[in-house]
Order: C-alpha cells, then sequence, then structure tokens
C-alpha cells in the first residue's frame, strides 16, 4: 500500500531494519535526558518510534502509554499504538476513543480507517470492506491507498473482478504504477487475461528485470491451456532471479516470486519452504498473497 499525506500516521509507524543501532541507542539516550528533565507527549512518542526500529515493542508501547497520559488525545501516539497493538482488544478501545474525540472530516477518515484495518487483521474481511465503503463516501479521494486496501480485501473474499474493478478505476485516476500492477495481478486473478497481456507483453520487450513479468505472462498461459509456453517463462524467470538472491541479505520481493514458480510449476516442496521462509521473517504477508494462494489450490 502506498503511503499517502492523509493515511500518513496510519502507515508511518511500522517495522523498519535498525541499521544503525548505535547511531538509534544514542538518540534514545539523549530523549531520556529530556524525558527525566521535562516529560511530554511527543518526547514519548518520538523515543518509542526510536525503540520501534530496535523492535523493542515492550519498550515502545509504554512509552506510548505515557504520551497518552499525558495527552489522552494526541493522535500520532494513539495511531502508533493501535498499530503495536495489532489485534488485542485494546487497540479496539483505542480506536473507540479516537473516533469520540475526531472532529474535521481528516480524523473521522482516520479513526475509521484505523477500524477498518484492526478489523480486516481479525480476519473480517467482510466488514472491513464494508467499512472502506463509508470510507470512501467519508472523503472521496484521487489517492491510491484506500483502493489498494480495499482491492485487497476483495481479493481476501475471493472475489478478484471487483478487486479489479476498483483498482481499474483508481489507476485511471492516479496513474500509479502500484496501482496498475496490483490492477494486473486482480484480473489475472479474476481470468480477465484479454485486458492485461498487451501490457504484460509490452513490459517484457522493455523492463532491465523481467522475472515478474514472465510470471504474470506464465499465470496467463497456464490459465490459456499453454503449460509448455508457462513453464518456459517460469524457468527464466528462475534464472534471472537466482543470481540476485543474496543468502545473507535475502531480497523478500525475489524470494516470493521464487516461491510462486516453484508453486506455479508444482514442485511443493521448494516453495513451501520459500512460504516458511517469509513467514519467518515477518514480510507482510500481503505480499506474498500469491504464492499462498498457489499453494492452497
Amino acid at each position: 500500500m502506498l503511503c499517502s499525506r492523509n493515511l500518513f500516521l496510519i502507515l508511518v509507524f511500522t517495522p523498519v531494519l535498525a541499521l544503525g543501532h548505535t547511531d538509534i541507542s544514542e538518540t534514545i539516550k539523549a530523549l531520556t535526558k529530556r524525558i527525566e528533565t521535562k516529560p511530554t507527549a511527543d518526547l514519548y512518542y518520538q523515543r518509542a518510534t526510536e525503540f520501534r526500529a530496535l523492535q523493542e515493542k515492550v519498550h515502545a508501547i509504554e512509552d506510548l502509554e505515557s504520551a497518552l497520559k499525558i495527552e489522552p488525545h494526541n493522535r500520532h501516539a494513539l495511531v502508533a499504538l493501535v498499530q503495536l497493538y495489532e489485534t488485542d482488544k485494546r487497540a479496539e478501545a483505542l480506536i473507540s476513543r479516537y473516533q469520540k474525540f475526531a472532529r474535521n472530516k481528516e480524523e473521522k477518515f482516520e479513526a475509521y480507517y484505523l477500524l477498518a484495518s484492526y478489523n480486516a487483521k481479525l480476519g473480517l474481511f467482510e466488514q472491513a470492506c464494508s467499512q472502506c465503503d463509508t470510507l470512501h463516501l467519508i472523503r472521496p479521494t484521487e489517492d491510491p491507498a484506500l483502493d489498494l486496501f480495499h482491492a485487497d480485501l476483495l481479493i481476501k473474499l475471493q472475489r478478484p473482478n471487483e478487486a479489479a474493478t476498483i483498482l481499474k478505476k483508481s489507476l485511471t485516476r492516479t496513474k500509479s504504477i502500484v496501482v496498475r500492477n496490483n490492477w494486473i495481478d486482480a484480473a489475472l486473478t479474476a481470468g480477465q487475461i484479454k485486458a492485461v497481456l498487451p501490457i504484460i507483453e509490452e513490459e517484457l520487450s522493455s523492463s532491465r528485470f523481467r522475472s515478474s513479468w514472465l510470471i504474470r505472462r506464465a499465470r496467463a498461459s497456464l490459465m490459456l491451456k499453454r503449460k509448455e509456453a508457462a513453464h518456459a517463462d517460469l524457468r527464466a524467470a528462475l534464472l534471472e532471479i537466482a543470481p540476485r538472491i543474496n543468502p545473507e541479505r535475502p531480497d523478500f520481493t525475489l524470494i516470493a516470486d521464487r516461491g510462486l514458480i516453484h508453486a506455479l510449476m508444482e514442485n511443493k516442496t521448494r516453495a513451501k519452504h520459500d512460504l516458511e521462509t517469509l513467514k519467518k521473517s515477518g514480510y507482510s504477508p500481503n505480499a506474498y498473497r500469491l504464492l499462498s494462494s498457489a499453494l492452497a489450490e
């Protein structure tokens, strides 16, 4: 999903790799001194962000709770804490609090979006999907973030035609490459091969890295019962991916693609191995949804 101005608070407080532990630790020390002198909600929020970067969730939660004790209506701390609580009931209580004090359209949109996201995490996709309809009414937008979220829910509900329709409309408005690629994947899942195959062919003729497009063409070929052509594309994609995967610091996007290749070629053992690697990594399940679906078939 794309990070936007309007969904910034919701999307910004996400796990990041702590590449500079020393620098972050020094920042925490500096913030701690300031908190000891004069604690404020903003200082606690800043330190919580640093703790989150170090994947120290407990300390991050403690700081966010401290921030909300000082300022019960602090949007930044509240949104971040909801995300860290994930499916805990305390997240629902915080969202309810936000809905009560939300004043303007932007705050109401954000609070309702948090609720839809919370329900999605609980697996209540139908409910979350219905809430997306309400979100579109609260604030019609040209930003694709909500469209991508809504479409993902529809895919999970096995309604790919509706997902493709939403993404196609979003693409017309936004011209977003991310939306376009998600639309192509949804359209393929829905069997709308004629609509997207020309785009796939065009990308294959011009892209430097072709593996993801070879996989998409292979998916289309399999639907058209062209197994030999599909497997040729999948083998070519695998050859391109293999040297690009660094075993020490693997690109999980490439591992997801590799797993999907194995699944489409009916090599379930290797596909499941890649899926387990992705699950253990903490990588977003949305990023390997196609692999999960292919193995479930």
